[in-house]
Formats: C-alpha cells, structure tokens, sequence
C-alpha cells in the first residue's frame, strides 16, 4: 500500500491518496480529512479529475462532519445534557459515592474526580437501559408473537450500530440511547425484534415494523440527524 499527500491551488482542501490492490476509485472523509483510496497504477490526471468531478460533494461532507463533531455531548457544569429526549443541564458534584440524579430541570451527577464522570454517566446509563429496555423488548416480542425466538437483551456501546439482531435470537442494544426521546427507543425495540422475523431490511420487513410503529420513518430519521449529539469526543 503507498501513500501520498496531494494538494493542486484549485481545490480548497489536502488529500491523501492511498493506493492498493482495487479498479475503482472511492471518497473517504473522516474528521474532516479525505482520503482518495486508488487502484495501484492509477494516473495522477485521472485521480485529480475524479477529485474535481466531487469537489462540491466533498466540501459539503467535509463541513457536515466539522458540524457534528461541534455538536458532540459535552459533560460539564452547565451544560446542558438529554435524557429521554429533555435536555437537562449539568451539575457535577464530587463526592465518594457515585450516583445520578435527575429531575425536569437538571442532572446531577455524584462523581469521585471529574475524570471518573464519564465512566459514572456511562454505566447509569446502562442501568437505566437494563431496567427499560430489556423488559420493554420482551414486551414488544410478546405482541409481535415472536417471543419464542427471543433469547436474550445484551447491552454495548458501540458507535457502529444502535442495535444488533444475531440469527441466535439474541438482541444487542447501545446503551446511550436512552438519551433519545423515548419514542425514538421505542422504535429501536421494536425495529430490532422485527428482525426475529426477517433478518434484512426488505419491504416485508420495514411491513413488520410498522404494525407497532407506524411513524418509523420519522424516529430513524431523528437518530440520523441526531445520534452524533449522543457521543462525547
């Protein structure tokens, strides 16, 4: 694999071109850096025409990450932090024993060092999602008449999925989601125990999911747009 920076006066923005065994030519963008990933013996015009051909697709995906990554969940006094879909601002307050509390208005939260709050934040987190999501699951399954072929709710914080439905029946969740509106996790639920059913995301499938949840579209679409605000950096 070789590498190599490149950068013409016409173009706004540096890229690296990394060339391997391929035939085609791809965009990757990541933290605002792209990268050309290249055939081996691909000429540098037609690198640099490809390059050109997508500046404006490029530019808008360089200045959608830059966003998200200004939007990202900052835990610290003041600032405002979701719970079931209700910003509530912050108070840290440091104390030997670790606790969370929440009320309309504010979040507090009992940490032993500011380096500990957000590994405190974390695991209330996954409690939280223990105690909703595991029997909201089973009762979802239930009425969907799959309830046979669940066999277990595991929880992973994972920035690749919010859920994850194995052939085996178990059902994986990410934990942080119950920062999201509660409808929001409620659709998750239900979106992956339709997958005990169809194991793809065919038209029988997203069928399935809109017997219990109608207006899918509208909460898939919210964690398109706003899952990025559940992360820290």
């Amino acid at each position: 694999m070789a590498k190599a920076m490149l950068q013409y006066p016409t173009l706004p923005f540096e890229y690296e071109v990394v060339r391997a065994r391929r035939k085609t030519l791809a965009i990757h963008i990541k933290g605002g850096k792209v990268t050309i990933n290249s055939p081996m013996k691909a000429s540098v015009a037609w690198i640099s025409e490809f390059v050109s051909d997508n500046v404006s697709w490029i530019q808008g995906k360089i200045k959608d990450q830059l966003k998200k990554e200004r939007e990202v969940l900052v835990l610290a006094d003041g600032r405002d932090v979701p719970f079931l879909g209700q910003a509530r601002q912050l108070k840290v307050v440091i104390a030997s024993r670790q606790k969370v509390q929440v009320s309309d208005e504010q979040l507090v939260i009992h940490t032993p060092s500011r380096d500990k709050l957000e590994t405190v934040w974390s695991k209330w987190l996954l409690e939280q999602a223990r105690e909703y999501m595991v029997s909201q699951t089973i009762k979802t399954a239930k009425a969907m008449g799959l309830d046979h072929k669940l066999k277990d709710v595991v929880f992973r914080k994972t920035k690749s999925k919010w859920g994850h439905c194995e052939d085996n029946g178990v059902i994986q969740f990410n934990p942080i989601v119950m920062m999201a509106p509660r409808a929001v996790i409620d659709y998750l639920i239900v979106h992956e125990v339709s997958h005990l059913r169809h194991l793809d995301h065919s038209s029988r499938f997203w069928k399935t999911v809109s017997t219990l949840c109608p207006n899918w579209k509208q909460h898939k679409d919210w964690l398109n747009l706003n899952g990025h605000k559940l992360w820290t950096r």
